[in-house]
Order: structure tokens, then sequence, then C-alpha cells
């Protein structure tokens, strides 16, 4: 390295350090020197200090503050740490393939290099807001303040608990749903353990399904109740159009849940039918729903652990549920709720309350069902219909299919099947239609209806023809059901799934 010094500064830096070397000494001029290699004197700081170098310095605010210094850019937060034999847990050797090493940066976070792509692909997997960074990874560029997150065997045994696919704790805009049964105690007094745990699995199964046909999950099973959530990913941006975009989505979500609401209504009438004839003895619910920003992750003893919401939000869900039972209501939705997609909700009543634990008033609204029909659910309700009053009309069907097969495709080419070799078209119908409000699902029920095409050995190129059989048979056979508007619902519902038939 070349440093250049003014003349009058020559003698008081040759009396100070002696390691300097130079080559030649021309007063009134500017002069040029050398720097042999800087040994560890005492002098080492002022010179690196003349020449532009600065200690980077990063401070570790636990029990107590400690600063570890660094003399050189770029290196790991981890490196740093165990040069001054700090602690800091690195199960997997600093190698990305555990988060033991994690920290919170409270400080200096633009002086952090960026995540490069292990640390990047375990961030997004358990979703880390940007202060959270691993020490084997993040490079440092200047001073920093930063916090252990395992600190203690204790901890250490919560993070080793976690599996690849936990989550450490999230913010996300999620519906909260809390479903109760009405009047279970009376049940449960006058049955068997036996048969109360046998009807209550058969009730959570039954009011599960819409939840996760309509892309919600299970969050758990509270007694004789249900807490579930629909929620979207954070907010990626700031743009307009994504702004936009993650509105459509909450608006979207909010109708998926209340869909699936609904839909447990229909559920609990069927399911009712058969406990009236088994236990003379019929349920009904009551349903509370919120969104806003929750807390999500993984909660629980380390070897105990689930995947739940905290939060307010759930707080205000559960309450509104437990409110249905003073306001002689089944469904209530939040005024966050009925502020979105209020216009599309059919109301029969507005509370105006104080929740417990609540200070500010708030508006609570009883719903009955969608202004508009909404062609998911009334595809369900249509097939709860013609499956409940002609049964016959799926082997009408299979029929129709026979004889399709016979007329369109050369058999002397065709799959032999044996008829045990059938899966059930019943079945695999029945699942596309509960799975209408989950693409995901659905994707892999309608591969299931190209495998019982297949089996009849109809090819692919005939799927599209075997639409309006489809629709002819549900016509003739529910001729007290169909009108012009189920046609319509009906065949583009059919089209859609003909179409991704076609695609897979």
């Amino acid at each position: 390295m070349v440093v250049y010094f003014h003349k009058t500064n020559i003698i008081s830096l040759l009396s100070v350090f002696p390691i300097l070397v130079f080559d030649c000494l021309n007063f009134g001029q500017k002069q040029e020197f050398l720097l042999a290699p800087v040994p560890k004197f005492p002098y080492f700081k002022f010179i690196r200090l003349i020449l532009g170098f600065k200690n980077l310095q990063i401070i570790f605010y636990d029990k107590e503050t400690t600063q570890l210094k660094s003399e050189k850019k770029g290196t790991t937060i981890l490196e740093t740490a165990l040069k001054h034999d700090y602690p800091l847990y690195h199960l997997c050797g600093g190698n990305a393939k555990c988060t033991t090493c994690r920290v919170y940066v409270s400080e200096g976070i633009s002086n952090l290099s960026n995540r490069n792509e292990r640390e990047q692909l375990l961030a997004d997997r358990k979703g880390w807001p940007s202060e959270i960074r691993l020490a084997c990874q993040t490079e440092v560029f200047g001073d920093i303040g930063v916090r252990r997150i395992i600190r203690d065997n204790k901890d250490l045994k919560t993070v080793t608990s976690e599996s690849k696919s936990s989550k450490t704790g999230e913010e996300c805009f999620a519906v909260i749903l809390f479903l109760d049964i009405k009047g279970f105690t009376s049940f449960t007094e006058s049955n068997l353990a036996y048969d109360v745990v046998f009807v209550l699995n058969r009730f959570f199964h039954e009011m599960s399904e819409p939840i996760l046909n309509n892309g919600g999950e299970i969050d758990k099973f509270i007694g004789d109740g249900i807490l579930a959530f629909f929620q979207i990913p954070n907010e990626t941006g700031t743009k307009q159009s994504q702004a936009k975009e993650n509105q459509n989505l909450k608006t979207e979500t909010m109708k998926s849940a209340l869909r699936a609401c609904l839909r447990m209504f229909d559920q609990l009438q069927k399911f009712n039918l058969e406990m009236k004839d088994r236990f003379n003895f019929t349920f009904d619910i009551r349903l509370g729903l919120h969104a806003g920003n929750v807390i999500y992750g993984d909660i629980g003893h380390s070897e105990f652990k689930s995947q739940t919401v905290l939060g307010d939000v759930v707080n205000v869900a559960s309450r509104l549920e437990a409110l249905n039972k003073k306001t002689n209501t089944r469904f209530l939705v939040s005024d966050v709720i009925y502020d979105t997609i209020g216009k599309s909700l059919s109301i029969d009543k507005k509370v105006v309350t104080k929740l417990r634990g609540k200070s500010d008033v708030m508006k609570a609204y009883s719903v009955i069902g969608f202004k508009e029909k909404d062609p998911i659910l009334f595809a369900q309700q249509y097939f709860d219909q013609i499956n409940a009053k002609y049964p016959s009309w799926i082997h009408i069907y299979e029929n129709k299919i026979e004889s399709f097969r016979n007329k369109n495709v050369n058999l002397g080419i065709s799959n032999s099947t044996n008829e045990g070799d059938l899966i059930s078209l019943h079945q695999v119908i029945e699942s596309i239609v509960d799975k209408l409000g989950n693409p995901k699902s659905l994707k892999k029920e309608i591969s299931k209806l190209e495998n019982y095409y297949q089996m009849c050995s109809i090819p692919r190129e005939n799927f599209s023809k075997l639409v309006p059989v489809f629709l002819t048979t549900l016509e003739e056979t529910s001729s007290e059901l169909w009108n012009h508007e189920i046609s319509l619902v009906l065949k583009e519902v059919w089209t859609d799934i003909t179409i991704q038939l076609l695609e897979s």
C-alpha cells in the first residue's frame, strides 16, 4: 500500500513509528513511503486509523452487554464470535443446515450482507422477518447490535425440536373462525362415553371438511369447538399493484371463509338426519368470524408442539362466537369482514356491542347467506339434493359413458379393464364437487377422474365430448331441480374441470 504524507509530518512520524521505511527524503516535496508488514505493536490501532482502517464492533445485548471487535470487513457474525470465544450455538458447524446460530439484529442492519441463497431458503421456510439473520452466513461491514435467540440449553432444546417445515413465528393476515356446538353438554349427560367420543369425532370430521375444502386450516379442536383460520402471505412490497393484489387476496380469502361457514350449516343438516335416527338428538352450531393480522408459529413444549395462531384477532373471533348466545343468532361476523365484503352478504341483524375485554364499541352482523348465489356453493348444494333425492343418477351416467365409448372409441385398440378395477365414479365426482373451493386439493381429485376415463378406455381427445353427456344426465334425472340458472353454473364448472383434465 502507498501512502502520501506532507514533509512537516515526516519527523514526528519517524519518531513515533520506527516501522516506517522510506526510500527517499526530499524536503519541500510530497514524499512517498512504503509500509512494511505491520506487526502487532501498540501503535497498530493508531496506524490503522491513520491509514483509514477501523475496527468493526459487534455488540451482543444479552444479560450482559458484550462488545466484540473484528479487524476485517466481510467476516461473519459467527466467525467473530468464535474468535472471541463468545458462546453462540452452531450445531451444524456453520453450514446453514440448522437455525441455532440465528440472531436478532437490533442495530445496524444496513451494515450486513444480503441473505445468500442458503439463508434465504431457511428464512422463507420459517417466515423470518428481515431482522432475524443466520450468524454463520451474515457478513458484517459496519457496527451492529444483535441479540442471541438461543441462549441456553433450554432454548437449544426448544429450537432443535422444530421440524423443517415448522414456523418459528411470523405475522400474517388471516380470517379466524370459531365454532362451538350449542347444547352439547346435555348430549354428554344422557349418553355413554364411547358414544359421546364417537359422535364428537364424526361431528368434527363433517365440520372440518368445508374448512379444508375452501383453503382453510384447522388450528385446534377445543372441547366441542373448532378454531380454524384462512391465511394469506405477508405483503411483499408497497407498490400500488402489489397493494391492490393483496386487497384482492384478502377479499377472496374472506369469501372462502364465508363459503366454508355456510357450507357447515349444509353439512350439519345432513349430520343431524343421521343423529336423529341413531341417537334421537340433533345439534346446532354457533360461528364467529373476524379478520386481521395474527402471529403464527409453533407453540408448546419442545416435544409437544403445534402450529397455532395468536393475537387479539383470535380473541375477538372467539367472543363473537360467544355473543351469538346473547343475541339469539347463529353466525356473527365482525365489522372488518362486513366492511370488505358486506355488499355481497345477506344480513338479518346488526349488533352494536362491547366485547369482553374491549373498551371500544364494535359492530357485528348476523349472516344468513350470500345475496347472489355463489357458484361453488350453489353447485355443492345442488349435488346434495340430487344425491339425496335421485341417487341413481350416477349409475345412469356410468351407462351413458359406456354407450359413448362403444359409439366413439375403437375398442380394438382400447385398454381392457375389468369392472372390479374401476374406481368409484360417484366418490370421485363427490370429492371434486366438495373441493371446488380449494384449487390445490381439486387438482388431485381431477386426476382421479382422468384415471377413471382412461380405465374406461376413453382417450383424452374425447374428454370434452363427455361434458354434454354429464349435463344431460343431470337434467334428465333431476327435472324438478333443474333450471336455467343451475344449468349455466354446472356447465361452467364442469367445463373448467374438463379443461384442467386436458391440461394435466
